[in-house]
C-alpha cells in the first residue's frame, strides 16, 4: 500500500474541501437587510413672539426663493439662446457688441457676454486651421511657462547641484509648460469667419455663458 498521494490527487482533495465549504456556507444563506433606525423627532422649543415672526418671515422667504430659482432655471436657457442668435445676426452684419438690452423699455434685461473660452490643448492645431493662416497665431496665442521640477525641492543633492550648475544643466531642473489663450478681440473677430466655419469652431471652443442682469 502506498503512503503518499500525487500532486494531482492533492489538488482534487483540496478542491473537494473548497466545494464542501461553499455548500456549507450556502446552506444557511440569508439576504442581509438594512434596518433604518426610526428618526427621533427633535424637540420643538417655544420662542418669543418677535422671534416667531422672524421664523415665519424666513420660511416664507425660503419658499419664495425656491420658487424663484425654479423659474430662473426654466426661463434663462431660452433667453440666452435667443440672445446668442440675435448677437450672431448683428455681428455678422458688422454690429458686434459685447452686451445688449433685450426686452421692452418697461421690462428688459442686460445680455452680457465675455471673451472667455474653454478648449482642449490637443485641439489647438485643428482650431487654427479654421482661421486664416496669416492671423491664426495672433488669435490663438501660445503661452510658455517654465517651472522648476518639484523633485528638486525634495532632494538636497539636486538643490546643491542646481546652485552650482543650473546654467549648464537647465533641462534637468526645469520643465516647459505650453498653453494657449485667445486674443483680446477674439470674440469679435470670429465673425470674420463664414457662418459654417463659426459652427465648426464652436464644436471645439466653448464661450462662457452670457449673464442676464
Amino acid at each position: 500500500m502506498r503512503d503518499f498521494i500525487t500532486k494531482k490527487e492533492f489538488s482534487q482533495e483540496e478542491e473537494k474541501k473548497m466545494n464542501a465549504f461553499d455548500e456549507m456556507i450556502g446552506s444557511n444563506q440569508q439576504v442581509k437587510t438594512t434596518t433604518k433606525k426610526a428618526k427621533k423627532s427633535a424637540e420643538i422649543i417655544p420662542v418669543p413672539s418677535n422671534i416667531q415672526t422672524e421664523i415665519d418671515s424666513l420660511l416664507k422667504a425660503k419658499k419664495a426663493k425656491k420658487t424663484a430659482e425654479s423659474d430662473i432655471k426654466k426661463s434663462e436657457p431660452k433667453i440666452i439662446d435667443h440672445g446668442n442668435t440675435m448677437k450672431d445676426e448683428k455681428a455678422f452684419n458688422g454690429k458686434f457688441q459685447k452686451s445688449y438690452k433685450i426686452g421692452t423699455d418697461e421690462s428688459h434685461l442686460n445680455f452680457v457676454t465675455a471673451n472667455k473660452w474653454s478648449f482642449n490643448e490637443e485641439d489647438v492645431e485643428e482650431i487654427k486651421t479654421i482661421f486664416d493662416p496669416a492671423t491664426a497665431n495672433e488669435l490663438i496665442i501660445k503661452n510658455t511657462e517654465v517651472k522648476l521640477k518639484a523633485d528638486v525641492f525634495k532632494n538636497d543633492d539636486l538643490k546643491k547641484k542646481f546652485v552650482k550648475m543650473v546654467g549648464k544643466e537647465f533641462p534637468e531642473f526645469f520643465e516647459t509648460v505650453v498653453s494657449h489663450s485667445v486674443s483680446a478681440d477674439f470674440d469679435e473677430r470670429i465673425y470674420d469667419l463664414a457662418e459654417e466655419d463659426l459652427e465648426d469652431l464652436r464644436l471645439l471652443m466653448k464661450q462662457s455663458k452670457p449673464s442676464l442682469r
